[in-house]
């Protein structure tokens, strides 16, 4: 049967599922999310690291989630995922995973296979659509939210890395998204948590942050995500551009004459959450002309903001030839990517995780290939791993950096919380004095004055120091009257094993 055929019998209730992708909060989902499933007819999934087990599990877990979404609604879902490397990883620890975008950069050469890897792993876990790759230029260092998972600082090597990236999955038989359009790098503001504002005009932005997404159009990237930033110039109003017809249809759609599919941010945010409601922002986002709209993580918000499409329909506030034409294209594109089988055997081989190891440690060969001698009581010490971000779904489970090397190298290991007093830095000082070598791990410094405080502290204690940015290069800059330096872009056990060969006693 033709699509048009299939949209002809749907009724407005199945059509609305099939614009929103939901998440659910556990490793199984609840009643309530089955039942929402069969009464909404919800098309698509998103996963995150807490829907994430073994790599049994995960395939199990997909496998359920395929047969049910397709006996409900007769369509196959996209089963998405955040999985772009390094800080944002919801796969498997036992499993290849890139390193985060700033390093892959390092290595462009191997990004390419690197996201075929991963484009083939989530594949034969029963996931079809990857959320990736980051197209936001990097250009303001104070950025919470993008950091290292940009490609870079400049729209030539995002675009460069961004297009070996789209290749990978395309190879792999998966789908991907650009995100997050029209340029999250120059805000100092995470959109998870408040609305991010870019003043930039529409000339700075067509010279920089759009340059990637232009190219990349050029290349045929699948999909576009949609930030929840407000962008007056392109908008012309005090609304994101989710929420803006200016900018999802005036601007990406008609003037950058983008024929791919265009998907939100998760409209739970408290960028939309909080300052407009999901379900209104749903609604505005639809009449926007998005198509695949995201609700993450709350069941009963997601029943709401589908009723509030619902209701526009029937109203006429939302034109239903609007919400013909994007289901149309879902169908079409999910027609074209076919059904998923479920292989766990494919995913996390040796070959692939060597590849993957092996990427990571050249992208740290690229910045020393020196050695840092330790003595017979070096001092290790280190952050306890945190974010800035709700992204990076960073959890502390009970290891650290200092305690890593301890175990190999010997001598003393300190860990310390960024919100300890000024009294645990003169502590930590007066450690390094009895110390042969003092090796410090920052994690997110620049955004932290209590860690650049102890990197201009430190070396007035001891002249023999290493530093090491667990998490952004731009770390560095704050130690930068010590001679050793190196940064792992994420703080993983994969990374402090891969920077052990720089260290002698």
């Amino acid at each position: 049967m033709s699509i048009e055929k299939q949209l002809e019998q749907m009724t407005l209730r199945e059509k609305i599922g099939q614009l929103f992708t939901v998440g659910f909060p556990s490793r199984w989902p609840s009643e309530e999310f089955v039942q929402m499933v069969k009464e909404y007819k919800v098309g698509n999934v998103i996963l995150f690291s807490h829907n994430v087990g073994s790599r049994e599990e995960l395939g199990k877990l997909n496998s359920y989630l395929i047969q049910l979404i397709e006996r409900e609604t007769g369509h196959i879902p996209f089963i998405t995922i955040d999985e772009e490397g390094g800080v944002v990883s919801r796969l498997p620890k036992d499993l290849a995973m890139l390193p985060s975008a700033m390093a892959q950069a390092h290595c462009k050469e191997r990004l390419e296979k690197g996201s075929r890897i991963v484009g083939e792993e989530l594949k034969a876990l029963g996931i079809n659509f990857n959320l990736a790759p980051v197209l936001d230029i990097n250009t303001n260092r104070k950025n919470p939210v993008i950091g290292i998972r940009s490609f870079g600082e400049n729209a030539d090597t995002v675009t460069e890395c961004a297009k070996c990236a789209v290749r990978g999955y395309t190879k792999a038989g998966i789908l991907c998204s650009g995100k997050h359009f029209p340029g999250h790098g120059d805000t100092d503001t995470d959109s998870h948590l408040a609305l991010p504002l870019l003043k930039k005009s529409m000339e700075e932005l067509e010279k920089e942050e759009l340059k990637p997404f232009e190219d990349l159009i050029q290349a045929g990237i699948p999909a576009i995500t949609i930030s929840h930033m407000l962008v007056p110039a392109m908008t012309g109003e005090n609304v994101p551009c989710t929420m803006s017809y200016e900018a999802v249809t005036g601007y990406l759609r008609e003037k950058m004459c983008y024929k791919g599919l265009i998907i939100s941010d998760c409209m739970e945010m408290d960028a939309i959450k909080e300052f407009f409601g999901t379900a209104t922002g749903c609604v505005e986002a639809v009449k926007a002309g998005v198509e695949l709209l995201f609700i993450s993580h709350t069941a009963s918000i997601a029943k709401e903001a589908m009723n509030a499409v619902e209701k526009a329909v029937l109203d006429g506030s939302v034109q239903i030839e609007t919400v013909d034409k994007a289901v149309q294209h879902i169908l079409e594109i999910k027609e074209a990517l076919g059904s998923t089988t479920v292989e766990i055997e494919k995913a996390g081989t040796e070959p692939q995780k060597q590849f993957m190891q092996e990427f990571l440690e050249e992208a740290l060969e690229k910045q020393n290939t020196g050695k840092f001698a330790l003595g017979e009581i070096p001092l290790f010490i280190s952050s306890v791993p945190t974010g800035f971000s709700r992204v990076s779904e960073v959890v502390f489970e009970g290891w650290s950096f200092s305690k890593e090397m301890q175990e190999t190298f010997g001598g003393m290991a300190e860990l310390f919380d960024s919100r300890d007093g000024k009294s645990r830095i003169r502590e930590l000082c007066q450690k390094a004095e009895n110390a042969t070598a003092v090796v410090l791990a920052t994690c997110n410094a620049n955004l932290d004055p209590w860690q650049q405080e102890l990197l201009a502290e430190i070396p007035g204690y001891n002249s023999h120091v290493a530093q090491i940015a667990l998490n952004s290069p731009y770390d560095l800059e704050y130690g930068k009257q010590i001679s050793f330096q190196m940064a792992l872009y994420e703080y993983s056990r994969r990374a402090v094993e891969g920077v052990k060969k720089y260290f002698k006693k």
